[in-house]
């Protein structure tokens, strides 16, 4: 009797930390697969034309429409690609420099916002991909990423070194997912310069 306390007692710690184990790899390879699918849409907006396609301020006519005929987003947007099948649009906070505003004062956050403020408490739009399927598996066993992106672009031009053709990219991005009963989220933030000579 006091030898079965035992094993169940060894069984017991087993199988929590063996259940743990799985929670932590699994956190992981989400976060590794929100940071890789991030890090994809950055590399292509460093891509895209400078002056035009970042943001692209003109309506597109590729816009998917909702149910009533009007487009799902309006411009200042850029086009990107998810994945093989599917392509969006993120709406952007776009403040560019002008005659009467030559130095405009970057409207992207400079630190991460709580993952309890929401897209109106950072005065962002909030472009939310949807759920994102990591494997080809479906059903109850499917574990999917729930994405949502706050895009902003500053212009950054600095007359007195000589930098006219800069601007700043600031993407919040918050994912979600389930993890048992609870849900999980979590949020980071990425900032880059793109020029209009990198490309």
């Amino acid at each position: 009797m006091f030898a079965l306390t035992i094993q169940a007692v060894v069984m017991l710690a087993l199988i929590g930390s063996f259940i743990q184990s799985r929670r932590l790899t699994e956190s992981t390879v989400l976060n590794a697969a929100a940071t890789s699918l991030v890090y994809g849409l950055i590399e292509q907006m460093k891509e895209l034309d400078y002056a035009n396609l970042v943001p692209n301020t003109e309506v597109d006519p590729s816009v998917p429409v909702d149910g009533s005929g009007n487009p799902t987003a309006t411009p200042p947007y850029v086009r990107l690609r998810i994945n093989q099948n599917k392509v969006v649009w993120l709406q952007c906070v776009y403040t560019p420099a002008t005659a009467t505003d030559p130095n405009p004062t970057p409207k992207g956050p400079t630190s991460t916002p709580a993952t309890t403020a929401t897209a109106a408490d950072v005065g962002a739009i909030d472009n939310y991909i949807g759920s994102i399927p990591l494997s080809t598996v479906t059903g109850t066993t499917s574990q999917q990423i729930n994405l949502n992106i706050w895009l902003w672009v500053d212009e950054i031009p600095k007359a007195s070194d000589d930098v006219t053709d800069a601007k700043k990219v600031t993407m919040v991005y918050t994912y979600s997912y389930v993890d048992g009963n609870i849900t999980r989220v979590v949020r980071d933030r990425e900032v880059f310069i793109r020029t209009r000579y990198e490309q």
